[in-house]
């Protein structure tokens, strides 16, 4: 009985082990574009990446991944804020974060943000939620808007 036991324990461990990698599959590739004429600010950030301002010129775009939350697919979710607002750039449900896609692209302006529909090949705009979350978290305070 006790060695039943040692190798359930055994498989238990090494199945939470494999859980808990990071599958190539879970991730995702935002990339996200100042879709303005000038400079503009943006931060993006999850509840496990906070990441730095970024002072992106006319057409200038990054990339970063984020991962899919494995055991609660609903948690996953990854912000951006601009100082015009936030949006999400990454929510389980999006047509983007689908696992046929590999990445979810979005430019932005002063605005709106547009998320790219892969199977409709569209840009569809979205509002800016108020920026009330980011900047308590050190939203985009030191960024800058140049006309």
């Amino acid at each position: 009985m006790a060695s039943i036991n040692g190798v359930f324990v055994v498989l238990l461990v090494a199945a939470t082990f494999l859980l808990l990698q990071t599958d190539a599959s879970r991730l995702k590739t935002v990339v996200v574009q100042n879709n303005h004429t000038n400079y503009l600010s943006i931060r993006c950030f999850s509840f496990v990446i906070d990441d730095y301002v970024k002072h992106l010129a006319p057409k200038e775009q990054f990339k970063t991944n984020v991962e899919n939350n494995p055991f609660y697919p609903s948690a996953t979710m990854f912000n951006c804020s601009t100082n015009m607002g936030t949006f999400v750039a990454v929510k389980y449900d999006y047509e983007c974060n689908m696992e046929n896609y590999y990445s979810c692209d979005w430019k932005f302006d002063e605005n709106y943000a547009y998320r790219w529909e892969p199977k409709s090949n569209i840009w569809v705009a979205t509002e800016y939620a108020p920026n009330y979350e980011s900047l308590e978290r050190g939203g985009v305070i030191k960024g800058y808007f140049a006309n």
